[in-house]
């Protein structure tokens, strides 16, 4: 494995032995269609020797393979958590006009090339005097693929067109959160004169990512179509407002203590893998965490310390972090206030049963395959 872990390759051969069991091709054979000697392949099943881009092409031209499965895994790996500080939010400050004023100021979050979310910060910077959703000040967008849960902080007004196409607005506050599903025209507009009320908007993609999007478009339109045209349409709502006041707090318990007082924030059965809470550390304690999902973590408390893979952290109120499945991490001190999403990965229950049904001798063999499907 040691081999393969070169950053700086953009392709690697990891998958080539995968590839020739597959295609039911031994080393020989494959060496004599690629016209190289069959040192010089065995050198790419191995990792020491480079896969080149010109190999690349030959070897998609003549085998029914796709130039992403020769993609090297390692090249874009980032560490198994990432902070953001505040400060680095505010120096990605850009303003966003819309009718030609100034509508909204966006700042950056944590983001990872291999999570799921696209969070930023949102400051509307359009007032309204009233709560009318056809208020000639408001402009609205045309919706967006990913989903979106939305935190609110201050007062705003969330502006969106119901199952009906009907324009509705919802008066939020501080605490209240909403989720709003793919391609729902909405928009912001604060009820703050200051202007000092923004959102965190956590957009993330589901099961209908980019691999999704390329699929639909090999078939085409009117093919794709037929694949949703007997199916039962989902009457799962789009938008879900949740009013901070409406749900109590829950507490989670520990060496019979309570260590965490929590809310559930917006949630909806349109998208069943995701979740998130509000979270506030009211004691002490040594409890351990580690999730199946990608979590995003924006600090609401002044400040506060938790701990990520035995390293201590300090935060402050509007750090963002990012933490990979399964990497054990503590909120340990009295005081910390953050708001936590959660998202499954790309691998869904359905995975998760096959995987179970390989066994854990035959989990090594899916990640790194480096034998031949039959013994000579």
């Amino acid at each position: 494995m040691k081999s393969f872990i070169k950053q700086h390759n953009f392709f690697s051969g990891l998958r080539l032995r995968q590839i020739l069991n597959d295609l039911k091709r031994r080393p020989e054979d494959a060496a004599k269609e690629l016209q190289i000697s069959i040192s010089q392949f065995n050198k790419l099943l191995n990792g020491t020797s480079i896969l080149t881009e010109k190999l690349v092409r030959e070897i998609t031209s003549i085998w029914p393979i796709k130039l992403v499965d020769l993609i090297n895994p390692f090249y874009d790996t980032e560490s198994s958590y990432k902070i953001m500080k505040a400060s680095s939010s505010k120096k990605s400050s850009r303003i966003m006009k819309r009718g030609g004023v100034d509508y909204y100021e966006y700042q950056d979050t944590v983001m990872s090339k291999n999570a799921p979310f696209r969070p930023e910060w949102i400051r509307e910077l359009v007032y309204v005097a009233d709560n009318d959703p056809n208020n000639q000040n408001i402009y609205w967008n045309q919706g967006h693929l990913l989903h979106q849960f939305t935190y609110f902080v201050g007062e705003v007004n969330f502006y969106y067109l119901d199952h009906n196409n009907n324009k509705k607005v919802a008066i939020m506050n501080t605490g209240d959160s909403m989720f709003i599903g793919y391609y729902v025209p909405h928009t912001f507009a604060t009820r703050n004169k200051k202007l000092n009320s923004y959102i965190i908007a956590i957009t993330y993609y589901d099961v209908i990512s980019y691999d999704i999007q390329n699929e639909l478009l090999d078939y085409g339109f009117e093919k794709s179509i037929k694949l949703i045209k007997n199916s039962k349409k989902n009457i799962t709502g789009k938008v879900k407002v949740a009013k901070y006041d409406k749900y109590k707090f829950k507490y989670k318990q520990y060496k019979n203590n309570s260590i965490y007082r929590y809310k559930c924030l917006a949630s909806t059965p349109l998208v069943k893998t995701s979740e998130s809470i509000e979270l506030e550390v009211i004691c002490d304690n040594q409890f351990s965490r580690h999730s199946s999902s990608h979590q995003y973590i924006y600090i609401l408390s002044k400040d506060g310390y938790l701990n990520i893979e035995g390293k201590t952290h300090k935060v402050k109120y509007g750090d963002t972090i990012y933490i990979k499945p399964f990497v054990v991490h503590e909120f340990n001190k009295t005081g910390l206030k953050v708001l936590i999403m959660s998202v499954q990965g790309k691998i869904s229950e359905d995975i998760i049963k096959q995987l179970m049904n390989m066994g854990k001798k035959n989990i090594g063999k899916i990640i790194y395959d480096d034998t031949s499907w039959f013994k000579k």
